[in-house]
C-alpha cells in the first residue's frame, strides 16, 4: 500500500453493501482500502476477489470482530486513517427476531468498540455510519420520513440500528468526533446473500417454486424502496466530502412493491410477468413478528446538496438478473 495515499477503513467490506462500496472505491480513487471484517455467515472475500478492479497493491484485509475492542495490534495493522464507511452489521430481521442478542451486540456493541478505537487512535478519521430506513417503523401512505423524525423500530433488527444511530451521535456531540449517520433501504445487487428477496425470488423461479410474497393480494401488497448497491456506493463516497458533523442523510432509491420487483424478475427469465398460479401471497399482518408494510424515505436533503442515483432501478435490476443467470453459484450456496 502507498503510504502517500488516503486510507479508508471499510468494516464490513467483505459483506454485499461493502464489497460494492470496495470495488467503487477501486474505480473511483486511488486511495488505500483497508478492510475490517469478522467474515460471518454473510461475508465473503470471494465478493472482493471477483471484481474485475480488485487490486491486492491497494487492499490490506485484516480479520476482526467488532463485538471486542480493537486492540494495539489491530490497530497498527490498520494504520493512520483519514475516512471510515462502517457498514459491519447483522441486517435480517427474520434472524433477528430468533434471537435478538447477536443483532445488539454487533450492531451497538460493535459500533461501541469501533468508536471508542477512533476516540482513542483515529480521531481525525471522517466516520460515515451506516444505517436503515427500518429505524422510523411503518411508514402510512403518502410519508416519506425526513432526516429527524422520530424512531418507531418493529424489531430487534431496527431497535438495534436505532440504538447503534444513537450511540454514534453521542460520540460525535460528546467527544467531537467527525461522525455524520447516513440511512438507507432495501439494496439489491450483484453477489447478495441468497436469503433476501431479489436473489431468492430468482431461484424460486428457476426451481420452478411458488413466489412468497407478502401481502393479501395484487391490490394490497407490501412496499418498499429500492435501490442497487453501486448507486448507494455513489452516495457514500459523495458523502465522504459533503456530509457534516452530528448530521443525518437519507439515500434514496424508488418505491416499488414486491410484486412490480417479483414481476420485473420474472420478465428477465421467462419474458413474462408472473402468472396467479405462480405466486403464494402471505399476510403481511401474520406473516412475522413486527413486520410493516410498507417503509419510505424522503430523499429531498441529498437531492439539494446535488446527488441522484446514477442508474434507475428497472435497469438496475434487470442487470442484477441477468448477472446471476450467468453467475449462479451466488444463489445455490
Amino acid at each position: 500500500m502507498n503510504d502517500d495515499k488516503k486510507t479508508i477503513l471499510v468494516t464490513g467490506g467483505a459483506g454485499f453493501v461493502g464489497h460494492h462500496y470496495v470495488d467503487h472505491l477501486l474505480k473511483k480513487t486511488d486511495w488505500n482500502i483497508v478492510i475490517l471484517d469478522s467474515l460471518n455467515y454473510a461475508g465473503s472475500l470471494n465478493r472482493i476477489t471477483d471484481s474485475e478492479v480488485f487490486d491486492p497493491k491497494r487492499i490490506k484485509f485484516i480479520w476482526h470482530d467488532l463485538q471486542s475492542p480493537v486492540s494495539e495490534t489491530t490497530h497498527k495493522l490498520i494504520g493512520r486513517l483519514d475516512y471510515c464507511v462502517h457498514l459491519a452489521a447483522e441486517s435480517h430481521v427474520d434472524r433477528s427476531l430468533e434471537d435478538s442478542i447477536p443483532f445488539v451486540m454487533s450492531n451497538v456493541v460493535g459500533t461501541a468498540n469501533l468508536l471508542e478505537y477512533f476516540r482513542n487512535y483515529q480521531s481525525k478519521c471522517k466516520t460515515l455510519i451506516f444505517s436503515t430506513d427500518e429505524v422510523f417503523g411503518p411508514a402510512p401512505e403518502g410519508v416519506y420520513f425526513k432526516e429527524d423524525d422520530n424512531f418507531r423500530p418493529s424489531n430487534p433488527y431496527s431497535a438495534s440500528k436505532a440504538g447503534e444511530e444513537m450511540i454514534a451521535y453521542s460520540f460525535a456531540h460528546a467527544f467531537d468526533l467527525p461522525i455524520s449517520i447516513v440511512r438507507s433501504m432495501n439494496i439489491i445487487g450483484e453477489r447478495q446473500h441468497y436469503e433476501k428477496f431479489v436473489p431468492k425470488t430468482i431461484k424460486a423461479i428457476l426451481d420452478g417454486n411458488k413466489i412468497i410474497l407478502h401481502g393479501r393480494g395484487r391490490g394490497d401488497l407490501s412496499s418498499r424502496c429500492w435501490i442497487h448497491a453501486r448507486n448507494v456506493a455513489d452516495s457514500l463516497l459523495f458523502l465522504l466530502d459533503k456530509a457534516k458533523k452530528e448530521e443525518f442523510y437519507h439515500i434514496v432509491g424508488e418505491e416499488r412493491t414486491v410484486l412490480e420487483v417479483a414481476d420485473w424478475i420474472c420478465e428477465v427469465i421467462k419474458g413474462r410477468k408472473l402468472k396467479d398460479e405462480e405466486i403464494e401471497f402471505v399476510d403481511y399482518r401474520i406473516a412475522r413478528s413486527g413486520h410493516d408494510k410498507r417503509y419510505a424515505l424522503s430523499g429531498e436533503k441529498l437531492a439539494k446538496m446535488g446527488w441522484k442515483t446514477p442508474v434507475d432501478l428497472e435497469k438496475s435490476l434487470k442487470k442484477i438478473v441477468k448477472w446471476t443467470l450467468e453467475h449462479q453459484k451466488w444463489i445455490n450456496l
